[in-house]
Protein backbone atom coordinates (compact mmCIF):
# COMPACT_ATOMS: atom_id res chain seq x y z
CA UNK A 1 0.00 0.00 0.00
CA UNK A 2 1.22 3.27 -0.88
CA UNK A 3 1.85 5.66 1.92
CA UNK A 4 0.15 8.95 2.15
CA UNK A 5 1.85 11.70 0.60
CA UNK A 6 2.14 15.61 2.23
CA UNK A 7 3.78 18.69 1.36
CA UNK A 8 6.10 18.69 -1.59
CA UNK A 9 9.62 20.71 -2.23
CA UNK A 10 10.01 23.19 -5.06
CA UNK A 11 13.38 24.72 -6.36
CA UNK A 12 13.59 27.38 -8.62
CA UNK A 13 16.71 29.22 -10.13
CA UNK A 14 17.84 32.53 -8.45
CA UNK A 15 17.31 34.03 -12.23
CA UNK A 16 14.18 32.63 -11.80
CA UNK A 17 13.28 34.65 -8.72
CA UNK A 18 13.73 37.72 -10.18
CA UNK A 19 11.27 36.72 -12.86
CA UNK A 20 8.32 35.52 -11.04
CA UNK A 21 7.68 37.28 -7.58
CA UNK A 22 7.23 40.68 -6.96
CA UNK A 23 8.38 41.94 -3.58
CA UNK A 24 6.57 44.44 -1.94
CA UNK A 25 8.03 46.45 1.01
CA UNK A 26 7.97 43.66 3.34
CA UNK A 27 10.70 42.08 0.73
CA UNK A 28 7.79 39.13 1.00
CA UNK A 29 6.14 37.61 -2.32
CA UNK A 30 2.73 38.21 -3.29
CA UNK A 31 1.53 35.43 -5.54
CA UNK A 32 3.34 33.80 -8.76
CA UNK A 33 2.03 30.86 -10.49
CA UNK A 34 4.21 28.06 -12.56
CA UNK A 35 3.71 24.63 -14.76
CA UNK A 36 4.76 21.77 -12.63
CA UNK A 37 4.15 18.33 -12.97
CA UNK A 38 3.60 16.79 -9.29
CA UNK A 39 2.63 13.74 -8.37
CA UNK A 40 0.72 12.26 -5.46
CA UNK A 41 -1.77 15.19 -5.24
CA UNK A 42 -5.81 15.46 -5.70
CA UNK A 43 -6.92 17.33 -8.45
CA UNK A 44 -7.98 20.95 -6.59
CA UNK A 45 -6.36 20.48 -3.19
CA UNK A 46 -5.05 23.07 -1.24
CA UNK A 47 -1.27 21.57 -0.32
CA UNK A 48 1.87 23.38 1.80
CA UNK A 49 5.00 24.04 -0.47
CA UNK A 50 8.65 24.76 0.13
CA UNK A 51 10.56 26.74 -2.15
CA UNK A 52 14.27 26.96 -2.69
CA UNK A 53 15.52 30.11 -4.63
CA UNK A 54 19.44 28.46 -4.45
CA UNK A 55 20.71 25.32 -4.25
CA UNK A 56 21.48 25.31 -1.06
CA UNK A 57 18.45 27.02 0.50
CA UNK A 58 14.62 26.60 1.38
CA UNK A 59 13.83 30.26 1.60
CA UNK A 60 9.86 30.29 2.02
CA UNK A 61 6.60 27.87 2.89
CA UNK A 62 3.41 28.84 1.29
CA UNK A 63 0.21 27.21 0.04
CA UNK A 64 0.20 25.58 -3.40
CA UNK A 65 -2.98 25.26 -4.89
CA UNK A 66 -2.82 22.53 -8.38
CA UNK A 67 -5.12 24.28 -11.64
CA UNK A 68 -5.71 23.31 -14.83
CA UNK A 69 -3.95 21.33 -17.43
CA UNK A 70 -1.56 23.57 -19.28
CA UNK A 71 0.88 21.31 -21.16
CA UNK A 72 1.10 17.52 -21.39
CA UNK A 73 1.20 15.63 -17.62
CA UNK A 74 1.59 19.57 -16.27
CA UNK A 75 -0.59 21.99 -14.40
CA UNK A 76 -0.65 25.64 -13.38
CA UNK A 77 0.20 25.36 -9.95
CA UNK A 78 -0.58 28.64 -7.71
CA UNK A 79 1.50 29.92 -4.76
CA UNK A 80 0.65 32.04 -2.41
CA UNK A 81 0.11 33.43 1.37
CA UNK A 82 4.50 33.39 1.98
CA UNK A 83 6.14 33.13 4.93
CA UNK A 84 9.86 33.75 4.77
CA UNK A 85 12.79 31.34 6.34
CA UNK A 86 15.12 33.39 5.89
CA UNK A 87 17.24 31.03 4.09
CA UNK A 88 17.50 27.84 5.74
CA UNK A 89 20.73 25.57 4.75
CA UNK A 90 19.39 22.47 3.40
CA UNK A 91 22.69 21.29 5.21
CA UNK A 92 21.44 22.31 8.43
CA UNK A 93 18.11 20.09 7.39
CA UNK A 94 20.06 17.17 5.95
CA UNK A 95 21.91 17.18 9.12
CA UNK A 96 18.64 16.31 11.02
CA UNK A 97 16.88 14.19 8.82
CA UNK A 98 19.41 12.89 6.39
CA UNK A 99 20.73 13.51 2.95
CA UNK A 100 18.23 12.18 1.54
CA UNK A 101 15.62 14.66 1.73
CA UNK A 102 17.41 16.58 -1.47
CA UNK A 103 15.48 13.98 -3.25
CA UNK A 104 12.29 15.33 -2.39
CA UNK A 105 13.31 18.69 -5.04
CA UNK A 106 10.92 19.34 -7.75
CA UNK A 107 12.71 20.47 -10.54
CA UNK A 108 11.28 23.37 -12.04
CA UNK A 109 13.42 22.88 -15.07
CA UNK A 110 12.16 19.74 -16.34
CA UNK A 111 9.03 19.76 -13.99
CA UNK A 112 9.23 16.38 -12.26
CA UNK A 113 8.83 15.70 -9.17
CA UNK A 114 7.34 14.29 -5.92
CA UNK A 115 5.56 15.03 -2.41
CA UNK A 116 7.25 14.19 1.27
CA UNK A 117 5.87 11.18 3.35
CA UNK A 118 3.68 12.30 6.07
CA UNK A 119 6.13 11.39 8.85
CA UNK A 120 9.25 12.91 6.98
CA UNK A 121 6.91 16.02 6.22
CA UNK A 122 6.41 16.28 10.17
CA UNK A 123 10.24 15.62 10.76
CA UNK A 124 10.67 18.44 8.35
CA UNK A 125 8.05 21.33 10.10
CA UNK A 126 9.57 20.08 13.38
CA UNK A 127 13.06 20.76 12.36
CA UNK A 128 12.03 24.42 10.20
CA UNK A 129 10.92 25.38 13.73
CA UNK A 130 13.49 24.81 15.25
CA UNK A 131 15.61 26.25 13.28
CA UNK A 132 13.54 29.55 13.18
CA UNK A 133 12.03 29.73 16.67
CA UNK A 134 10.88 33.13 16.10
CA UNK A 135 9.04 32.27 13.02
CA UNK A 136 6.98 29.23 14.69
CA UNK A 137 3.66 30.46 15.05
CA UNK A 138 3.73 31.99 11.19
CA UNK A 139 4.49 28.30 10.09
CA UNK A 140 1.94 27.19 12.41
CA UNK A 141 -0.47 29.37 10.58
CA UNK A 142 0.38 28.25 6.97
CA UNK A 143 -0.27 24.93 8.04
CA UNK A 144 -3.65 25.64 9.37
CA UNK A 145 -4.67 27.46 6.34
CA UNK A 146 -3.77 24.34 4.30
CA UNK A 147 -5.56 22.29 6.67
CA UNK A 148 -8.75 24.00 7.13
CA UNK A 149 -9.02 25.42 3.89
CA UNK A 150 -12.84 25.32 2.65
CA UNK A 151 -14.19 24.31 6.11
CA UNK A 152 -17.24 26.31 7.28
CA UNK A 153 -16.89 27.66 11.13
CA UNK A 154 -19.81 28.78 13.20
CA UNK A 155 -20.50 29.34 17.05
CA UNK A 156 -20.68 32.75 18.79
CA UNK A 157 -16.76 33.50 18.37
CA UNK A 158 -17.13 32.60 14.82
CA UNK A 159 -19.69 35.03 14.27
CA UNK A 160 -17.67 37.68 16.17
CA UNK A 161 -14.73 36.98 13.90
CA UNK A 162 -16.70 37.21 10.56
CA UNK A 163 -17.91 41.22 11.51
CA UNK A 164 -14.43 41.76 12.84
CA UNK A 165 -13.42 40.32 9.37
CA UNK A 166 -15.94 42.48 7.32
CA UNK A 167 -14.76 45.28 8.96
CA UNK A 168 -11.09 45.21 8.23
CA UNK A 169 -11.86 44.14 5.15
CA UNK A 170 -14.16 46.80 3.75
CA UNK A 171 -11.40 49.06 5.90
CA UNK A 172 -8.71 47.79 3.27
CA UNK A 173 -11.17 48.54 0.01
CA UNK A 174 -11.29 52.09 1.17
CA UNK A 175 -8.25 52.76 2.11
CA UNK A 176 -6.59 51.56 -1.61
CA UNK A 177 -9.82 52.52 -3.72
CA UNK A 178 -9.36 48.64 -4.93
CA UNK A 179 -10.19 44.58 -3.66
CA UNK A 180 -6.32 43.77 -3.96
CA UNK A 181 -5.56 44.68 -0.70
CA UNK A 182 -7.79 43.26 1.00
CA UNK A 183 -8.31 39.98 -1.18
CA UNK A 184 -4.10 39.42 -0.29
CA UNK A 185 -4.49 40.32 3.45
CA UNK A 186 -7.69 38.20 4.41
CA UNK A 187 -7.27 35.07 2.25
CA UNK A 188 -4.07 34.72 4.48
CA UNK A 189 -6.14 34.49 7.90
CA UNK A 190 -6.20 31.47 9.60
CA UNK A 191 -7.05 30.97 13.39
CA UNK A 192 -5.67 28.92 16.05
CA UNK A 193 -6.11 25.73 14.74
CA UNK A 194 -6.21 24.36 18.38
CA UNK A 195 -9.40 26.44 18.60
CA UNK A 196 -11.42 24.83 16.29
CA UNK A 197 -13.51 21.65 16.53
CA UNK A 198 -14.47 19.94 13.09
CA UNK A 199 -17.73 18.24 12.86
CA UNK A 200 -17.93 14.27 11.87
CA UNK A 201 -18.79 15.83 7.97
CA UNK A 202 -15.25 17.38 7.95
CA UNK A 203 -16.50 20.62 5.66
CA UNK A 204 -17.74 22.46 8.90
CA UNK A 205 -16.78 22.94 12.50
CA UNK A 206 -17.12 24.97 15.76
CA UNK A 207 -14.53 27.93 16.59
CA UNK A 208 -14.18 28.08 20.31
CA UNK A 209 -14.00 30.89 22.33
CA UNK A 210 -10.65 31.92 23.63
CA UNK A 211 -9.21 34.73 25.76
CA UNK A 212 -6.83 36.26 24.15
CA UNK A 213 -8.01 36.20 20.53
CA UNK A 214 -9.18 38.42 17.61
CA UNK A 215 -9.34 38.22 13.84
CA UNK A 216 -6.21 40.49 13.42
CA UNK A 217 -4.75 38.04 15.12
CA UNK A 218 -5.08 35.41 12.76
CA UNK A 219 -3.40 37.50 10.06
CA UNK A 220 0.76 37.11 8.84
CA UNK A 221 2.38 38.74 11.83
CA UNK A 222 4.16 41.56 8.92
CA UNK A 223 1.09 42.93 9.59
CA UNK A 224 0.37 43.44 13.02
CA UNK A 225 2.18 46.04 14.94
CA UNK A 226 3.30 46.08 18.70
CA UNK A 227 1.64 49.77 18.87
CA UNK A 228 0.23 51.95 16.17
CA UNK A 229 -0.27 55.71 16.17
CA UNK A 230 -3.74 54.29 16.95
CA UNK A 231 -3.26 52.26 19.16
CA UNK A 232 -0.99 54.30 21.50
CA UNK A 233 -3.97 57.26 21.54
CA UNK A 234 -6.21 54.60 22.44
CA UNK A 235 -3.99 53.07 25.19
CA UNK A 236 -3.65 56.72 26.72
CA UNK A 237 -7.27 57.19 27.46
CA UNK A 238 -8.26 56.77 31.00
CA UNK A 239 -9.18 53.88 32.25
CA UNK A 240 -8.29 52.07 28.51
CA UNK A 241 -6.26 49.53 30.67
CA UNK A 242 -10.12 48.29 31.13
CA UNK A 243 -9.41 46.73 27.33
CA UNK A 244 -9.95 42.81 27.36
CA UNK A 245 -8.34 42.81 23.97
CA UNK A 246 -6.07 45.63 21.64
CA UNK A 247 -4.30 44.80 18.70
CA UNK A 248 -3.36 47.03 15.77
CA UNK A 249 -2.08 46.54 12.39
CA UNK A 250 -0.68 49.28 9.91
CA UNK A 251 -0.83 49.19 6.26
CA UNK A 252 0.81 51.85 3.71
CA UNK A 253 0.18 53.44 0.45
CA UNK A 254 2.39 55.89 -0.78
CA UNK A 255 2.37 59.09 1.02
CA UNK A 256 -0.89 57.58 3.15
CA UNK A 257 -1.18 55.34 6.19
CA UNK A 258 -4.50 53.19 7.48
CA UNK A 259 -3.94 52.40 11.40
CA UNK A 260 -6.11 49.47 12.52
CA UNK A 261 -7.30 48.42 16.04
CA UNK A 262 -9.14 45.99 17.70
CA UNK A 263 -10.44 46.86 21.04
CA UNK A 264 -12.97 44.80 22.56
CA UNK A 265 -13.52 45.36 26.93
CA UNK A 266 -15.65 42.31 27.23
CA UNK A 267 -14.95 38.50 26.89
CA UNK A 268 -15.96 37.17 22.89
CA UNK A 269 -18.69 34.47 24.99
CA UNK A 270 -20.36 38.07 25.97
CA UNK A 271 -19.54 40.36 23.06
CA UNK A 272 -22.41 41.30 21.54
CA UNK A 273 -21.64 42.37 17.92
CA UNK A 274 -18.84 44.54 16.36
CA UNK A 275 -18.90 48.28 15.35
CA UNK A 276 -16.43 49.61 12.06
CA UNK A 277 -15.49 53.89 12.94
CA UNK A 278 -13.14 54.89 9.66
CA UNK A 279 -11.74 58.20 10.35
CA UNK A 280 -10.26 59.66 6.96
CA UNK A 281 -8.12 62.73 8.12
CA UNK A 282 -7.55 63.77 4.92
CA UNK A 283 -11.47 64.74 4.12
CA UNK A 284 -11.60 65.11 7.90
CA UNK A 285 -14.64 62.48 8.01
CA UNK A 286 -15.77 59.90 9.76
CA UNK A 287 -18.38 57.09 8.90
CA UNK A 288 -19.24 54.35 11.40
CA UNK A 289 -20.66 50.55 10.45
CA UNK A 290 -22.73 48.39 12.90
CA UNK A 291 -22.91 45.30 11.61
CA UNK A 292 -25.94 42.73 12.39
CA UNK A 293 -26.62 39.14 11.24
CA UNK A 294 -28.99 37.78 8.82
CA UNK A 295 -30.26 33.98 9.59
CA UNK A 296 -31.18 31.72 7.06
CA UNK A 297 -35.23 31.08 7.08
CA UNK A 298 -35.97 28.81 4.38
CA UNK A 299 -33.65 29.38 2.08
CA UNK A 300 -33.82 32.93 2.91
CA UNK A 301 -31.23 35.38 4.52
CA UNK A 302 -33.54 37.82 7.17
CA UNK A 303 -32.39 40.10 9.68
CA UNK A 304 -35.28 40.53 12.64
CA UNK A 305 -34.51 42.95 15.02
CA UNK A 306 -32.85 42.29 17.95
CA UNK A 307 -33.63 43.94 21.48
CA UNK A 308 -31.25 46.92 21.20
CA UNK A 309 -31.21 48.33 18.02
CA UNK A 310 -33.82 50.63 18.99
CA UNK A 311 -31.25 51.89 21.43
CA UNK A 312 -28.39 51.97 19.35
CA UNK A 313 -30.78 53.95 16.42
CA UNK A 314 -31.07 56.52 19.20
CA UNK A 315 -27.25 56.39 20.25
CA UNK A 316 -26.50 57.08 16.71
CA UNK A 317 -29.37 60.04 16.30
CA UNK A 318 -27.99 62.17 19.54
CA UNK A 319 -24.68 61.37 18.47
CA UNK A 320 -25.07 62.68 15.13
CA UNK A 321 -27.13 65.68 16.25
CA UNK A 322 -24.41 66.28 18.91
CA UNK A 323 -21.50 66.38 16.33
CA UNK A 324 -23.05 67.86 13.26
CA UNK A 325 -21.18 70.78 11.10
CA UNK A 326 -24.17 73.62 10.82
CA UNK A 327 -21.76 75.83 8.84
CA UNK A 328 -21.94 75.31 4.99
CA UNK A 329 -18.97 73.53 3.63
CA UNK A 330 -16.10 76.00 2.82
CA UNK A 331 -13.32 73.60 1.36
CA UNK A 332 -14.29 70.75 -2.03
CA UNK A 333 -12.91 68.32 0.45
CA UNK A 334 -15.73 68.83 2.72
CA UNK A 335 -18.74 68.32 0.43
CA UNK A 336 -20.67 65.28 1.14
CA UNK A 337 -23.71 63.51 -0.61
CA UNK A 338 -25.43 63.91 3.10
CA UNK A 339 -23.40 64.58 6.28
CA UNK A 340 -24.80 61.52 7.86
CA UNK A 341 -22.12 59.06 8.71
CA UNK A 342 -24.21 56.23 10.17
CA UNK A 343 -24.94 52.73 8.60
CA UNK A 344 -25.45 49.41 9.25
CA UNK A 345 -24.41 46.12 7.09
CA UNK A 346 -26.78 43.33 7.20
CA UNK A 347 -24.29 40.09 6.70
CA UNK A 348 -25.65 36.64 5.50
CA UNK A 349 -24.48 34.85 8.46
CA UNK A 350 -22.89 31.58 6.74
CA UNK A 351 -19.85 30.58 9.13
CA UNK A 352 -16.72 31.96 8.39
CA UNK A 353 -13.59 30.62 6.32
CA UNK A 354 -10.26 30.45 5.84
CA UNK A 355 -8.20 31.26 2.74
CA UNK A 356 -10.86 33.55 1.16
CA UNK A 357 -10.66 37.00 0.40
CA UNK A 358 -14.19 37.54 -0.15
CA UNK A 359 -16.59 39.56 1.70
CA UNK A 360 -19.79 38.61 2.17
CA UNK A 361 -22.18 40.00 -0.29
CA UNK A 362 -24.75 41.79 2.39
CA UNK A 363 -26.53 44.84 2.52
CA UNK A 364 -25.66 48.63 3.74
CA UNK A 365 -27.94 50.65 5.21
CA UNK A 366 -28.35 54.41 5.91
CA UNK A 367 -29.34 55.01 10.11
CA UNK A 368 -32.14 56.93 7.96
CA UNK A 369 -33.20 53.97 5.96
CA UNK A 370 -32.78 51.23 8.80
CA UNK A 371 -35.17 53.74 11.01
CA UNK A 372 -37.55 53.72 7.93
CA UNK A 373 -37.12 49.38 7.59
CA UNK A 374 -37.97 49.14 10.99
CA UNK A 375 -41.12 51.60 10.96
CA UNK A 376 -44.56 51.03 9.66
CA UNK A 377 -43.59 51.31 6.54
CA UNK A 378 -41.08 48.97 6.20
CA UNK A 379 -41.09 44.80 5.47
CA UNK A 380 -43.02 43.27 7.23
CA UNK A 381 -43.42 38.97 7.56
CA UNK A 382 -46.24 37.09 7.28
CA UNK A 383 -46.97 37.01 11.19
CA UNK A 384 -46.65 41.49 10.36
CA UNK A 385 -43.71 41.04 12.18
CA UNK A 386 -40.68 43.18 11.20
CA UNK A 387 -38.05 41.47 8.93
CA UNK A 388 -35.38 42.98 6.93
CA UNK A 389 -34.60 40.95 3.59
CA UNK A 390 -32.35 41.86 0.23
CA UNK A 391 -36.06 42.00 -1.49
CA UNK A 392 -37.34 44.16 0.79
CA UNK A 393 -34.84 46.47 1.20
CA UNK A 394 -33.99 47.05 -2.08
CA UNK A 395 -32.27 50.81 -1.61
CA UNK A 396 -29.06 49.21 0.25
CA UNK A 397 -25.35 49.65 -0.99
CA UNK A 398 -23.11 46.65 -1.99
CA UNK A 399 -19.61 46.47 -1.01
CA UNK A 400 -18.36 48.21 -3.99
CA UNK A 401 -20.70 50.89 -3.73
CA UNK A 402 -20.00 51.75 -0.07
CA UNK A 403 -15.92 51.58 -0.09
CA UNK A 404 -16.06 54.06 -3.52
CA UNK A 405 -18.18 56.26 -1.93
CA UNK A 406 -16.26 56.49 1.71
CA UNK A 407 -13.14 56.41 -0.49
CA UNK A 408 -14.19 59.62 -2.45
CA UNK A 409 -14.89 60.91 0.56
CA UNK A 410 -19.29 60.95 -0.62
CA UNK A 411 -20.07 59.56 2.73
CA UNK A 412 -19.58 60.20 6.07
CA UNK A 413 -19.70 63.18 8.85
CA UNK A 414 -18.16 67.00 7.76
CA UNK A 415 -17.91 66.95 11.61
CA UNK A 416 -14.16 68.78 12.23
CA UNK A 417 -13.99 67.77 15.49
CA UNK A 418 -11.46 64.31 15.12
CA UNK A 419 -11.85 63.91 18.99
CA UNK A 420 -15.20 62.43 18.26
CA UNK A 421 -13.79 59.44 17.11
CA UNK A 422 -12.60 58.48 20.74
CA UNK A 423 -15.51 59.37 22.45
CA UNK A 424 -17.65 56.92 20.16
CA UNK A 425 -15.34 54.06 20.59
CA UNK A 426 -15.95 54.67 24.38
CA UNK A 427 -19.58 54.88 23.93
CA UNK A 428 -19.73 51.81 22.26
CA UNK A 429 -17.26 49.78 24.52
CA UNK A 430 -19.61 50.30 27.32
CA UNK A 431 -22.56 48.79 25.33
CA UNK A 432 -20.63 45.58 24.97
CA UNK A 433 -19.75 45.53 21.35
CA UNK A 434 -16.28 45.59 19.93
CA UNK A 435 -15.00 47.89 17.85
CA UNK A 436 -12.93 48.13 14.79
CA UNK A 437 -11.17 51.49 15.01
CA UNK A 438 -9.42 52.81 11.43
CA UNK A 439 -7.88 56.12 11.22
CA UNK A 440 -6.26 57.17 7.65
CA UNK A 441 -4.24 59.93 7.16
CA UNK A 442 -1.04 61.29 5.37
CA UNK A 443 2.72 60.21 6.02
Amino acid sequence: MTSKKEGFLVYFDETRLEQVLDKGSSGIPTTFSDALSIRDWSVGKVCVALLGFSESTIDYICLAKRGKTVVTAKQRVEFTSFVGLEGIQVSDITARLGAGIKSHFIRASSGVGGAFSTATWHSLIIALKELRPHIAAEIDRVLSLQRLSGIRLSGPSAEVALQEREAIGISLDIFSGGTGLREEVLSQWAPVETDVVLNADGETGTLKPADESSFLLGLPSRYIQEESALQHDLMNWQGATALHQLGGSTFNLGDRRLDVVYANRNSLETTMGVDLIYYNSIFDMFTLVQYKLMRDESGEMVYRQDSNIHAELDRMDQFYISTKVQSTASQHKHFRLNDDGFFFKFVPNRGIQATTGELVKGMYCSREYVRFLLGPGGPKGPQNGTRISFKGAPRYLTNSQFSDHVHGGWLGSRSEQSKAIFEMVQTHLSTGRAVVVSRETRR
